[in-house]
């Protein structure tokens, strides 16, 4: 018994997790399809410079013609706050630019909540 309560622990340690990183490391963000609300608020910084209210499906085509110009070198998920029915991740990831081959640092916040299950309704993009 105590070691399944550990394993639900851990699972609900990154939510979302898998799905996020088998979209970034595939470059096929239909993997967000499901985990998304219909709307979402993004607002990242370049390189991506995606900012605004957009449907589900909008956001998916726009970021993934912008994220195909990067490779994933290194993911780093860090932080995870869980309350209630509102939880909060974030991931760093080292891109590489595959025209300029320049590196870049970027954070992600993943904001989700609760009804049935997680979804993702606000994303925040950082350069650091």
């Amino acid at each position: 018994m105590r070691l399944l309560f550990i394993l639900i622990l851990l699972a609900q340690q990154f939510l979302l997790r898998q799905p996020i990183q088998q979209a970034i490391e595939t470059n096929n963000f239909s993997y967000l399809e499901m985990i998304c609300q219909d709307k979402v608020s993004i607002n990242f910084e370049e390189p991506f410079l995606l900012n605004g209210y957009f449907s589900r499906s909008k956001f998916i085509d726009a970021f993934s013609r912008q994220f195909s110009r990067f490779e994933v070198k290194k993911f780093e998920w860090l932080t995870r706050q869980i309350e209630e029915k509102f939880a909060i991740q974030s991931l760093n990831l080292i891109l590489k630019n595959r025209r300029s081959e320049k590196l870049v640092y970027y954070k992600f916040i993943f904001f989700m909540t609760q009804d049935k299950t997680w979804k993702l309704y606000y994303i925040r993009g950082l350069r650091i």
